[in-house]
């Protein structure tokens, strides 16, 4: 009987980038594959990778040459680029880095088992496609994933691409306009993650707030998270990646009264100068930005709004970024991520006048953070003495503690709970009194 082909998957980049990790895994496994953690185990070598910004592009380059020299020693039969980068650079990937077998660009992935098969058993051609790895992402394309989250929690992708023309961005030009799943589908999904024990749902789009649109000019995510909320086994629904000024009163109606509601919302606004917002064609000024803001602390009490900024956008002025320095003293986010603009090509804001200096931008984004960090540490220190529940996602690094997350806590992106490590399992709610704070970490009891 012949032994099972090895496939190890490496997945860079965002949540939704996971989610195209989990679906590729699941063709291999229902393909016959055998699905092993760590590369040098592997036969092949899948990486997905991530083309957003310029660090991220290294990364993936630079995880693809460390995966390739496992080639070269012999250990390792083939190495496959898939995701972002592939399908943006696709063509450029595959020929200056030979030692790639394959580079798919964005697809539902159901013919990368096959090209896996093909590379192993020794095949003497180079099977490499820059775009078509299957078939176009249809409405149940993410069914069947494998999971790489703890069972605790699930991110559930809504919709796929963009329609936004922000200056700086090049997502749409890779993962198309803004493509809803329809509701049942979803229900269908999140009752498929419900029964695999998940108690989180993190909801993840290009533009989560567009959901709808495209089927019937429609805002609809309040009607899904509607429907999401019955969902039996589900216990908390996250939202993600907000578009500011689409945030619309029944949203905030749900994350105030459904029990299933994290009080929670990632809104990335990327600035609050009038100017800065102008020129990344963002659609909102700086007043409109604040309204929506102030609207979620008046209409959601307790919420923890988190977001991200740009330092160093073309054109950007110490005056500009006054503005935003303000803003976060003054607003004083629960979470927030800070990066400096990438000029990416292709995009309008590559050919923009008056470029920032990288040092400017990069001395902006750490006196932003460095401030951030005082706010958030006094609001860390303000959970002292409270008794919240926390889910467990598992162990930390030694396997002492267990590591859990509150409210305020999306995965991957913020904060945690270190807890006894007997305290409970993974995927357990545990009503948890905080006993000390940090800037980003928590240490709690079990509440008698």
């Amino acid at each position: 009987m012949n032994e099972a082909i090895r496939v190890s998957l490496v997945s860079l980049g965002c949540a939704r980038n996971l989610v195209d990790s989990e679906v590729l895994l699941g063709h291999a496994v229902e393909e016959g594959l055998q699905v092993v953690t760590e590369p040098e185990d592997a036969d092949v070598v899948v990486v997905n990778t991530c083309g957003f910004i310029d660090s991220a592009k290294q990364e993936s380059i630079d995880t693809i040459l460390s995966v390739s020299r496992l080639k070269q020693e012999g250990a390792l039969k083939g190495v496959v680029a898939v995701g972002c980068l592939a399908q943006r650079y696709g063509e450029q990937l595959a020929e200056e880095v030979p030692e790639l077998d394959a580079v798919f660009g964005l697809s539902d992935y159901s013919a990368v088992p096959g090209v896996v098969r093909k590379i192993v058993n020794g095949s003497d051609r180079r099977w490499v496609a820059t775009v078509d790895g299957g078939r176009p992402k249809g409405p149940r394309s993410d069914q069947k994933r494998v999971l790489l989250t703890p069972h605790s929690f699930a991110y559930l992708r809504i919709s796929e691409g963009c329609d936004h023309k922000c200056t700086f961005c090049a997502i749409p030009s890779m993962r198309g306009r803004n493509r809803s799943k329809p509701i049942d589908v979803l229900v269908e999904e999140a009752e498929v993650l419900a029964a695999g024990g998940v108690q989180e749902l993190v909801i993840v789009a290009e533009d989560t707030t567009a959901y709808g649109l495209d089927v019937d000019r429609k805002r609809r995510i309040h009607e899904l998270l509607e429907r999401l909320g019955d969902v039996d086994g589900i216990r908390w629904i996250r939202l993600m990646y907000a578009y500011p000024h689409t945030v619309r009163p029944e949203l905030t109606t749900f994350l105030r009264e459904h029990e299933k509601a994290v009080k929670y919302l990632d809104i990335p606004i990327q600035h609050i100068s009038s100017p800065m917002l102008k020129a990344m064609k963002r659609g909102v000024s700086r007043d409109q930005v604040r309204g929506i803001l102030d609207r979620l602390r008046d209409e959601v009490p307790g919420i923890a709004v988190r977001s991200t900024l740009i330092t160093g956008f073309p054109g950007e002025t110490e005056a500009d970024f006054a503005e935003l320095l303000d803003l976060v003293e003054t607003y004083r986010f629960e979470r927030l991520g800070v990066f400096t603009y990438s000029r990416e090509e292709t995009t309008p804001a590559h050919d923009l006048p008056d470029q920032v200096d990288e040092a400017v931008a990069e001395e902006r984004a750490a006196t932003l953070m460095a401030r951030q960090r005082e706010i958030m540490g006094e609001f860390q220190r303000s959970l002292i003495g409270r008794t919240l529940p926390v889910l467990v996602d598992g162990h930390d690094e030694s396997g002492e503690f267990l590591v859990g997350r509150t409210w305020a806590d999306a995965p991957e992106v913020d904060g945690r709970v270190l807890l006894p490590g007997d305290a409970a399992g993974v995927g357990d709610f545990v009503a948890t009194r905080i006993t000390q704070a940090g800037d980003y970490e928590l240490v709690g009891e079990v509440a008698s």
